[in-house]
């Protein structure tokens, strides 16, 4: 149980907790699945996982229901700017107590409404998870997979659960609207409205006796608000002159009481719009009939826009920070997933590194495309073994390397980086990793008299499933080659690349043992001319005491 604090002043202050709150939440319901997930229990103790999921849903509501009326109370006491004196007051009045617990009671509904939603997707992830083919139940058993036979460990096994439970929408809440939110944001949002309608509210309840009120103009805004602030409205509705308030805001009672029940009191979820008390002292006749004037429906019609271009262009660009700024936190998060402490934790820093941190951006961008390359690639093999493994099992043509059928990734970032030339260009590094296809690959093997025909069955088997050989290398009989074997280039029905050879037991171990050697040291940039012709005339005179595989020159 997250324990009460005490709201303090700031306003972004008071509402951290709740996202902190909110948040925390979703974490625990991944958290509670994952658990279940990664310990294999996929067919029993449903309920207790669910008993627990309604738990950790509940404490959520528990801690709203605690602290929202704090914090609404809270927000009441800070606004003063049309309740003046209000703030220094020690006490509510029965209508500002009343707003304030039907304020809490309509965000509750939409918390408690939400965390429903919430728990009936988790309740269907349990059933899903029962059923044989369910494409979650899969990718659970996936992940499992994964940190058993490729060695990624537990760690990385939760990360890929979590990011499949996510792009699933497991604690997703579909508002009334239809739209589909996390439980976090959805909440985030409610919170953000109701702490908005709490600053008008606690402005109408200041002073029950006053009627008019203006929407104040907040600059850059949007165009549904736009032909609605600056104007003077009528609480009561029954004053001629200007227009009922419910005309922006919803449902104000029209009596003018204060019972604020159905009452909207913002022009649209997460409205930054607020009021203040208008009165005509002080005002010359001429500036009375110049409000009166401006806001009338009839003289004003809220179907013209008033924005200026300078004004619309403001506000566009205020659009497009704010996508700037939501797509930034969401690449630092994929980041921050992919690399972990090879960016900056802090947010602020990943934005200063990505805009006025030029060359070393460009380092940490080519780093993530490779590293995030090589997990999209090794989360594809084991599938692909487990289709070969079958192949070898129905044809009898055994597998052989199989503790060396992923790439390290280390090796994986240094052919990448030595192949396109260590290029920083974002389509050089894609059209590398493209041409890379032996980062998971297999071998299978028979003797010299049966490689051709195993070469046939299993490539036959392999296409019925699904299958596709992209490209086949026979060197057997290729002169001007030393290496010997059949190298494959297949592509899985997921569409994930991949290597097979085809060796005979002599060529393998010469691939793997003397051959390996000669071939590592010619290749080094630093070996002289001279060495390495003396090498390569090693492994020509190594290759050519092998068998040549029968029928071997059909495979092309």
């Amino acid at each position: 149980m997250v324990k009460y604090i005490k709201p303090p002043d700031k306003e972004e202050d008071v509402m951290a907790y709740l996202r902190f709150l909110y948040l925390k939440t979703e974490q625990r319901l991944i958290h509670e699945i994952k658990r279940k997930r990664t310990h294999n229990y996929v067919d029993y103790a449903e309920v207790a996982a669910l008993e627990r999921t309604q738990k950790i849903l509940q404490e959520m509501v528990d801690n709203s229901w605690d602290y929202i009326p704090a914090m609404l109370e809270k927000i009441f006491y800070k606004t003063e700017k049309a309740a003046k004196g209000y703030a220094n007051a020690r006490s509510l009045t029965i209508a500002q107590t009343s707003a304030i617990q039907q304020l809490s009671n309509n965000l509750l509904g939409e918390v408690m409404e939400a965390s429903a939603s919430a728990q009936k997707s988790v309740e269907k992830i349990f059933l899903l998870a029962r059923q044989e083919e369910d494409a979650l139940r899969k990718a659970a058993l996936k992940t499992v997979t994964e940190s058993k036979a490729a060695g990624y460990g537990a760690r990385q096994a939760k990360v890929d659960m979590e990011k499949i439970l996510r792009s699933q929408g497991i604690t997703s809440f579909t508002d009334k609207a239809g739209r589909k939110w996390s439980l976090s944001d959805y909440c985030n949002m409610a919170t953000r409205t109701t702490a908005r309608q709490a600053q008008v509210a606690a402005i109408l309840t200041a002073d029950p006796g006053h009627d008019l009120y203006k929407i104040v103009k907040i600059g850059a805004t949007c165009p549904v608000c736009a032909p609605l602030e600056g104007r003077v409205y009528s609480r009561s509705g029954t004053n001629p002159e200007y227009p009922a308030l419910t005309k922006a805001f919803g449902k104000i009672d029209a009596a003018g009481s204060d019972d604020i029940s159905n009452t909207y009191l913002n022009i649209h979820p997460n409205c930054l719009h607020s009021i203040v008390k208008y009165t005509t002292i002080g005002k010359s006749e001429e500036q009375i009939q110049k409000d009166k004037d401006f806001s009338s429906f009839e003289k004003n019609p809220i179907t013209n826009d008033p924005r200026s271009k300078k004004q619309i262009e403001a506000y566009r660009e205020k659009v497009r920070n704010r996508q700037k700024l939501l797509r930034d936190k969401k690449q630092h998060k994929a980041y921050q997933e992919v690399l972990g402490n090879k960016v900056p934790k802090d947010f602020e820093k990943f934005r200063e590194m990505k805009y006025n941190k030029t060359e070393q951006w460009k380092e940490t961008q080519a780093i993530y495309q490779k590293t995030n390359a090589y997990n999209k690639i090794i989360a594809n093999e084991p599938e692909i073994t487990a289709d070969l493994r079958k192949v070898s099992d129905t044809t009898g043509v055994s597998m052989v390397g199989l503790e060396y059928r992923i790439k390290t990734k280390e090796s994986f970032m240094r052919k990448i980086g030595t192949d396109s030339k260590y290029s920083l260009n974002s389509q050089v590094i894609t059209d590398t990793i493209h041409s890379t296809n032996d980062v998971i690959r297999y071998t299978y093997q028979d003797s010299a008299l049966n490689l051709s025909n195993a070469y046939k069955s299993v490539t036959d088997i392999l296409k019925k499933k699904g299958y596709k050989a992209i490209k086949v290398k026979n060197t057997w009989l290729n002169h001007s080659s030393a290496y010997k074997g059949v190298n494959c280039i297949f592509q899985a029905p997921s569409g994930q690349k991949f290597e097979i050879q085809f060796h005979t037991p002599e060529s393998f171990k010469l691939k793997n043992g003397v051959m390996h050697k000669l071939y590592e040291e010619a290749r080094k940039d630093t070996t002289t001319p001279e060495r390495r012709a003396e090498l390569n005339k090693k492994m020509f005179e190594l290759s050519e005491r092998l068998e040549i595989p029968a029928n071997i020159g059909q495979i092309n």
